[in-house]
């Protein structure tokens, strides 16, 4: 199987966003008012003076249940500001935000059905997922690997031959790995798993030889898991996963203001803090995600 071990290398070089230097914003001599934003879901929004998300409590640290019992991760607050934006933007007075807990397969219904306006997870957006859903610009950028138990004699992704992988079904990882299986990349068995916890106990009680999944998402749920700490992760990425904010495709409009705050927010120091307090402890590569934000912080 080729293994895709560096992300995006293109755009690892060195910016100064961290730092608080935002990069120059164009200036326009159009004076012409912009139209007012409308469409179905901004028109659901307004007649209920309600924005609904949907997150899934299991993507730590992306979305997870707070000590408070509240919502709360990297995604759900970068969701939180966007929310914040709407009522001036839809030009509401007034707008409550209301939280749904979702997962792995129910996200997707929750956004079709218009039960949900967002979604805000750790959601990879793919061309096969694009014909059905709007994304927003991408929130965050890491790759899906493979952890093994930590007294495993497994050292890259190779050793996996003919090994038994576990992942969880209705997964960007898990369509991945049939690809591979089925064209003679990847020669594991596949053991698809209902969710993280199923796929984490048959590691921990040795069903299995490897978990695949996306690194972060994996890292944490694998602590909280049976294994504790009894679990290595390996070094190579085999996919890179494109996460961002899961939208109705109906809406041009409501995507466009989504993606206006997002844009603005990673103008600022603000993102520089929030990715510092979810990942700062992991010790991720930084200048990745600088790049990510620095290229999507388009001009007004």
């Amino acid at each position: 199987m080729r293994y895709y071990n560096t992300l995006v290398a293109a755009l690892v070089f060195s910016t100064s966003l961290f730092l608080g230097i935002s990069p120059a914003i164009a200036q326009t001599s159009d004076a012409s008012a912009p139209a007012a934003l409308n469409g179905p879901v901004i028109q659901r929004i307004r007649d209920k003076q309600t924005l609904t998300i949907a997150y899934d409590p299991n993507q730590a640290p992306f979305s997870l249940t707070g000590d408070d019992g509240l919502p709360t991760g990297y995604a759900v607050d970068l969701c939180k500001i966007v929310a914040s934006q709407l009522v001036t933007q839809l030009d509401m007075k007034l707008m409550d935000v209301r939280w749904i807990k979702t997962n792995t397969r129910s996200r997707f219904d929750a956004i079709e059905s218009g039960d949900a306006d967002m979604e805000c997870s750790a959601t990879s957006n793919t061309l096969d997922r694009q014909r059905s859903f709007a994304f927003s610009l991408t929130t965050f950028i890491q790759g899906a690997t493979f952890a093994v138990r930590a007294d495993a004699s497994l050292e890259k992704i190779d050793h996996l031959s003919d090994k038994k992988v576990a992942v969880v079904r209705n997964t960007t990882t898990s369509k991945l790995l049939k690809q591979a299986v089925a064209s003679g990349q990847m020669q594991a068995t596949l053991v698809e798993a209902k969710n993280f916890e199923v796929a984490a106990n048959m590691l921990a009680n040795k069903e299995v030889e490897a978990v695949a999944g996306d690194r972060l998402v994996m890292f944490d749920q694998l602590i909280r898991s049976k294994l504790g700490t009894r679990f290595r992760m390996l070094p190579q990425d085999f996919a890179p996963e494109y996460y961002a904010i899961m939208l109705n495709k109906n809406d041009p409009d409501f995507r466009w203001a989504v993606n206006a705050t997002l844009s603005r927010t990673y103008r600022t120091p603000v993102i520089g803090e929030l990715f510092q307090r979810w990942f700062g402890s992991l010790n991720q590569p930084g200048q990745l995600m600088e790049a990510l934000y620095f290229t999507q912080a388009y001009p007004e």
